[in-house]
């Protein structure tokens, strides 16, 4: 029989876009540097080396090989100034060594009003950034042993995975101001479990990412512009410790723009419910979780977040 998990998130979040994402708050591509789901945030977005899910392709795509079952995800942040974060996705599992998932990741915030260079109130624009991501892991000893290679290795040992994301910002009020930037993007990850009590992760996130666009529908002389991403990585653990149903993770993170960040969780696995503490760079997080049947084939969870303004 198969089972469908439907995994719905709801953060609560109050810190401004530039503390979310870091010392790489000034450079394009931030609401991409957030964080996803509820159960990342609520883990202090430490997540490399414990991807879950269609979340789990956000930070680590290999992730994907170890999908059991047909997953579909959705997400929603309520953010300072009216902001808005939302994630659709879905991911499935190929063969039980491999996993596809696609997704569409929204931050945008609308009605905001716009002046002209004499000061002119000229009406309201709405602001909105898209990510639409699809993704793939493999699981490499998996593989291997479908042709009778590698028996006496654990299928799970070591996974690779890909995302590639098609990135698209708009600043328009629907008549004749217009501006859209377009691009295109690569993360890739690995995934290793070495020890029955541990997981290793990597990612290199933003290969190539950037944000093309031209302004001439703006201005009499107008530019092209190319607002390149910062390229970053994560390295992190997640342990088993020797507390029943205790785990506990962390990431590091840097990128080429000079960002180091630390990312710490605990999550406690209770009987059809999760307990989860954080600290983001500075930001205390908290969390909880919610795993139930909803129908012969349906499991729903149901995570929420609570992110500290720090």
């Amino acid at each position: 029989m198969v089972l469908f998990t439907g995994l719905v998130a709801a953060v609560l979040v109050t810190a401004p876009a530039e503390a979310l994402a870091g010392g790489n708050g000034g450079f394009a591509g931030a609401f991409l540097r957030m964080g996803l789901g509820a159960r990342a945030q609520a883990l202090g977005d430490a997540q490399v080396a414990s991807p879950r899910g269609g979340y789990g392709s956000f930070y680590n795509p290999a992730g994907l090989a170890r999908l059991k079952q047909p997953t579909a995800s959705l997400s929603y942040s309520s953010l300072a100034l009216d902001r808005r974060f939302y994630y659709l996705g879905l991911a499935v599992p190929l063969r039980g060594f491999a996993g596809l998932s696609a997704g569409w990741i929204y931050s945008g915030v609308g009605n905001l009003r716009a002046y002209n260079s004499i000061g002119e109130d000229t009406g309201e624009i709405d602001h909105g950034l898209h990510a639409v991501y699809f993704s793939f892991g493999l699981s490499l000893i998996g593989i291997a042993q479908q042709s009778g290679s590698l028996k006496g290795l654990p299928a799970d040992l070591l996974a690779i995975g890909i995302s590639v994301k098609f990135l698209r910002e708009t600043l328009d009020d629907n008549a004749d101001f217009s501006y859209k930037g377009t691009g295109v993007g690569v993360d890739l990850g690995i995934l290793t479990h070495p020890a029955p009590f541990l997981w290793l992760g990597y990612q290199l996130k933003d290969v190539g990412s950037q944000l093309k666009s031209n302004t001439n529908n703006i201005f009499e002389r107008g530019t092209s512009l190319d607002n390149q991403f910062p390229i970053s990585q994560r390295i992190g653990a997640q342990v088993a410790t020797p507390l029943p149903g205790l785990v506990a993770l962390y990431d590091f993170e840097w990128s080429d723009a000079g960002a180091k960040d630390h990312h710490l969780g605990a999550e406690w696995h209770g009987p059809g419910f999760d307990l989860r503490l954080g600290y983001d760079d500075n930001r205390l997080t908290a969390g909880l979780g919610f795993d139930f049947r909803a129908l012969d084939r349906l499991n729903l969870v149901l995570d929420y977040a609570f992110v500290d303004d720090a």
